[in-house]
Order: structure tokens, then C-alpha cells, then sequence
């Protein structure tokens, strides 16, 4: 039996999250993608292989559904800032949450046979859940069946704390709880050792990454703040070979004044100057103003000791530092590979906001092989009835 590849359209694509995830299950074959993003779009046209044959539109909003090409799955990341807790959550009010209505405008016209759609959990929540009711009333009157489900990144094998919701939608009856569900495995907390607010945080290595930001830009407050090991006797903590790692250090990633062994920098911003304090030192914070009580640790690297706390100790052979834009595209499930061809055509700043706005590859891994078992589930059964 013949069965052709479930062909997809990659809406509000980013760099590619849903097709990286699709591709990795086999199977999948992209007609086109939408990205308003140039810097984002550059970065897509160089991670995969792009058939001349595939569509692209710059703007969504302008796309001609009836010239488009015949697909199965329309996938869509569409803009959450206005349903997330974050935000002003106005929803339908606000121009990007209008952008649902161009998905719902493209599955009345080509009717594909499923859909997957990704956005934040506060979707749910937004309006006292009149936004979400709204959502799934129209895609009913589509005639699509309708599933959801919050799934978190931590349980797909990526050590990122990452919670979205997934809407998955289908014509034929039978696919119903064939898809969603989606059974996780139990990932690993995240594990916080400094408190106060984000930026002064800092998190241990040894659980899950806080969730990465789209507005990330480099800065340890939106990345996160980890607490590694840089000792002669252990050098830096490196473990590239897992290529989902929070320890994972490159040069790039520490100033040169960090490389001093046993002496982390702390510059304290306080009345009496800068300071360099040494191991085992005490530095004092409890005289410092309210806009003043942080202090910065080594050159390049984002405020972190922000604490409640007057004091904080100084390690001999240890170091806090932010993540680099490679290990933020790999908490997204990224492969190196991938990930090497982004950054060769992106800057930092760049690649921080990419990663940020990414569907995590894993979880759509996930969800097109289930996609894929009920695909070739239902081309056996239709065989099969055919042939009697």
C-alpha cells in the first residue's frame, strides 16, 4: 500500500519548531510557511530544506486561502502575547489575538484534515474562558472534532519548565482520543537557590530551565542565572554530547575575567564603589539603597545576587552565569546541527528572542507520531474497504 507523506502548512512559522518536530517523526512533507519575521524567516530558509516548489507568505493576514495548495495539517504557534498572563490579556480586542480568526479563515476554505495549534495556558483562563469558548465555537462550526491539553516541554525530554496548550483538531470522528491525550514522562523540578524576582534568581543545573522568553535579549533575568562548576580541578562544567544540557559551557559564554580560577568577581554597586571580593569573602549588601541592592557577578554576565538576604558568600570554585543562545535553542529541542545553521546567519539578540518565541521540537515530535499512527491507521481501514 502506497501512502503518500501528510502534507503540511507551517503558519506563523518562527524557525521552524513544528517542522523540525514533524520531520523528526517521518513522514511530513511542508507546502509552504507563513513568517512576518525577517530575521526569523532568514533563519528558517537556512535550518531546512526548502523545496522550490513551497509557498511562502510574509503576512498571514494577506494570504489568498483559495490560491494555495491542497494540504492535510495546518500547524500554527499563533501570537499569544495577548492571551498571556504577562501581558494585558485583551484578547480578541488586541490585533495579534485577531490572528486566531486568519487560521479559522484558512481552515474553512482548504478544510485539511487536521490541525495543530500551540499557545500559552492563560488562552484558557482569558476572559473567565470566553476567549477559549469563542475559539472552539468556531472551529466546531468548521466541522472540525476538538481536543486540548496543557502539556509541559519538561516531560518530552528537554530540561526546560515550559507550559503550553496544544489544540489539536480533526474531520473524521474516529481520530477522536487517538491524538490527545498525550502521555508525558515525569521530568525533574525546577530547582531555585536564590530567590527575589527573575533576574536575581539563580537556578541549579541539576533540574529543569526556567521557561525561555521571547524578549530574552541576552539578559540573565529572561534566560535564567545558573550555578556551574569552573574549578581547576574539574574545569567547566561541559556535557555537549547530551545536547539538552544546562551545564554546558563555551567560551563565549564567560568573560575573560572569569576564567580566573577560584575567584568569582562581585562588583558591588554600593556608596563606596566597586569592589573585587575573594573566596570565602562575605560581602555586605545591607547598606545599600533599595534601587541599588544587587551585586554583579563577572563581566558580561547579568545582576544576580538580588537577594532579601544582607549577605552573600563568595565560592572559591564555582560561577553564575546566564545562558548562551545555543543552549536556549537546545531546551527548545533543537538539534546542533540545526541550531549551528541559525546562528550562523543570526545575532545573539536574535537568536534569544527566536528561542523564546519557539514551539519546543520535542513535544511536536510527539504529537505527529500519534498524528502519523492514526493517518495510517485510517489510509489502512480505507484500503481495506476499498479492496472488498
Amino acid at each position: 500500500m502506497n501512502i503518500k507523506n501528510i502534507r503540511f502548512f507551517d503558519m506563523f512559522a518562527g524557525i521552524g519548531g513544528f517542522r523540525a518536530g514533524l520531520e523528526r517523526a517521518g513522514g511530513f512533507a511542508c507546502i509552504g510557511h507563513s513568517e512576518i519575521d525577517t530575521h526569523a524567516d532568514k533563519a528558517y530558509r537556512n535550518m531546512y530544506h526548502i523545496n522550490p516548489k513551497e509557498t511562502y507568505y510574509e503576512d498571514a493576514t494577506t494570504i489568498k486561502a483559495e490560491e494555495m495548495p491542497d494540504f492535510d495539517l495546518l500547524c500554527a504557534g499563533f501570537p499569544c502575547q495577548s492571551f498571556s498572563i504577562a501581558g494585558k490579556r485583551c484578547g480578541f480586542q488586541d490585533a495579534r489575538g485577531t490572528l486566531f480568526f486568519d487560521i479559522a479563515r484558512i481552515l474553512k476554505a482548504k478544510h485539511p484534515a487536521f490541525f495543530i495549534l500551540e499557545n500559552v495556558p492563560g488562552l484558557l483562563s482569558h476572559d473567565e474562558g470566553r476567549t477559549f469558548t469563542a475559539i472552539l465555537g468556531t472551529l466546531s462550526e468548521l466541522g472540525y472534532g476538538v481536543e486540548w491539553q496543557v502539556l509541559n516541554s519538561k516531560s518530552f525530554g528537554v530540561p526546560q519548565s515550559r507550559k503550553r496548550v496544544y489544540i489539536v483538531g480533526y474531520l473524521d470522528p474516529k481520530c477522536a482520543g487517538k491524538i490527545l491525550p498525550l502521555p508525558g514522562t515525569d521530568g525533574k523540578a525546577l530547582i531555585q537557590i536564590v530567590g527575589g524576582a527573575q533576574g536575581a534568581r539563580v537556578y541549579d543545573p541539576s533540574g529543569v530551565a526556567c521557561t525561555q522568553l521571547a524578549s530574552s535579549g541576552g539578559g540573565g533575568g529572561k534566560t535564567g542565572l545558573y550555578l556551574v562548576s569552573c574549578s581547576s580541578r574539574d574545569g567547566i562544567s561541559d556535557t555537549r554530547e547530551s545536547a539538552r544540557t544546562l551545564t554546558a559551557s563555551y567560551a563565549k559564554g564567560l568573560g575573560s575575567g572569569q576564567a580566573r580560577d577560584g575567584v568569582l568577581l562581585i562588583k558591588e554597586a554600593t556608596r563606596r564603589g566597586y569592589s573585587e571580593a575573594k573566596p570565602g569573602d562575605s560581602v555586605d549588601t545591607s547598606y545599600v539603597s533599595q534601587n541599588q541592592k544587587r551585586a554583579r557577578v563577572g563581566h558580561g554576565i547579568s545582576y544576580t545576587l538580588t537577594t532579601h538576604a544582607d549577605k552573600a558568600v563568595v565560592d572559591t570554585d564555582m560561577r553564575i552565569r546566564r545562558l548562551t543562545p545555543k543552549e536556549c535553542l537546545r531546551l527548545q529541542g533543537f538539534s546542533d546541527k540545526q541550531i549551528d545553521k541559525l546562528l550562523a546567519v543570526t545575532s545573539d539578540t536574535q537568536a534569544y528572542k527566536q528561542a523564546g518565541n519557539a514551539v519546543t521540537v520535542n513535544v511536536i515530535h510527539a504529537l505527529g507520531l500519534r498524528l502519523k499512527a492514526v493517518w495510517l491507521e485510517n489510509a489502512a481501514a480505507g484500503a481495506e474497504k476499498e479492496a472488498a
